[in-house]
C-alpha cells in the first residue's frame, strides 16, 4: 500500500479568536497604563473594604475590580425591551 505525506495544519492555538488581541496574536506585556492601574486599585480598594478586608481575598478582590472596570458603567436607565425586565416575587 502506498504511502503518501500528510500535511499538518498549524496548531489551534496559533489561530484562536479566544486571545484578546486577535487569532494568532500573543500579547508582548501585561503592563496597564497608570491612569487604569490607578482606577482599578482604587475599585479594588472599596472591594476589599466592603469586604472587611479579609485576608487572602487580594487577588479576587482585584480580578473583580477589573473585571467591573472592563464592563464599564451600570445601566441606570430601563431596559429599551420590556421582555428585559426581570420579575421576582415581589412583582406578582
Amino acid at each position: 500500500m502506498p504511502t503518501h505525506k500528510v500535511e499538518r495544519p498549524e496548531a489551534p492555538e496559533t489561530k484562536s479568536d479566544a486571545f484578546p488581541s486577535g487569532p494568532g496574536v500573543m500579547p508582548t506585556s501585561a503592563e496597564l497604563p497608570p491612569e487604569r492601574r490607578a482606577e482599578i486599585a482604587q475599585r479594588a480598594y472599596e472591594i476589599a473594604s466592603r469586604r472587611g478586608f479579609r485576608e487572602g481575598e487580594e487577588l479576587q478582590n482585584w480580578l473583580q475590580a477589573e473585571r467591573e472596570i472592563e464592563a464599564g458603567p451600570v445601566r441606570s436607565t430601563a431596559p429599551d425591551n420590556p421582555f428585559d425586565i426581570v420579575k421576582n416575587r415581589s412583582d406578582e
